[in-house]
C-alpha cells in the first residue's frame, strides 16, 4: 500500500467513525469528541455554555517504508508500507528492499458534537441579550 493512501485510509477511518459515533450514541448521552472550554480542556460538563470550542487532535504516525527491487530488474519507485510475508512453496525470488522509519504527525480537527452547536447558540443568544440591556436615563433639569 503506498504510502500516501495508507495516511488517507487511516485518516477517513478516524472522521467516519467519529461521525457514525456521534450519531449513534448521542441519545444515549455519549459525547464523541466532547467540545471544550477555554479554561478547562479535558473536563467536559453537562449544559455548561462555555464547552463551545473544538480541540485540536493530533494523528501520530510512525510508519516503516521500503524501497524494493527484484531481480528480474523491475525498479519500484516510491514509498511503500513495509509488510513482510512468507511462503513455504519452494519457489525463490531475490529481492533488494531498504527499510526505513518515518514518524510524523498531523493535526486534524475532527466533527462537532451537537452539544457544541447547541451550546454555541445558547452562547449567542446570551450574547445578544446581554447587549440589548436598556440603559434608564433620568434627565436632570437645569436651573
Amino acid at each position: 500500500m503506498d504510502l500516501k493512501d495508507f495516511i488517507k485510509e487511516t485518516i477517513s477511518g478516524i472522521v467516519n467513525a467519529t461521525k457514525e459515533l456521534q450519531q449513534e450514541f448521542e441519545s444515549e448521552g455519549v459525547v464523541v469528541n466532547p467540545p471544550v472550554s477555554l479554561k478547562e480542556r479535558d473536563l467536559y460538563e453537562h449544559e455548561e455554555k462555555g464547552h463551545r470550542y473544538r480541540r485540536v487532535e493530533v494523528i501520530e504516525f510512525d510508519v516503516a517504508v521500503t524501497a524494493a527491487s527484484t531481480s528480474a530488474g523491475e525498479a519500484k519507485a516510491g514509498l511503500r508500507i513495509f509488510s513482510a510475508e512468507a511462503g513455504i512453496d519452494g519457489r525463490h525470488s531475490r529481492n533488494n528492499e531498504e527499510v526505513s522509519r518515518v514518524r510524523f504527525a498531523i493535526p486534524i480537527v475532527l466533527s462537532p458534537a451537537g452539544v457544541e452547536t447547541r451550546n454555541k447558540a445558547a452562547a449567542d443568544a446570551q450574547s445578544r441579550k446581554d447587549s440589548q440591556v436598556t440603559v434608564r436615563h433620568t434627565p436632570r433639569k437645569v436651573y
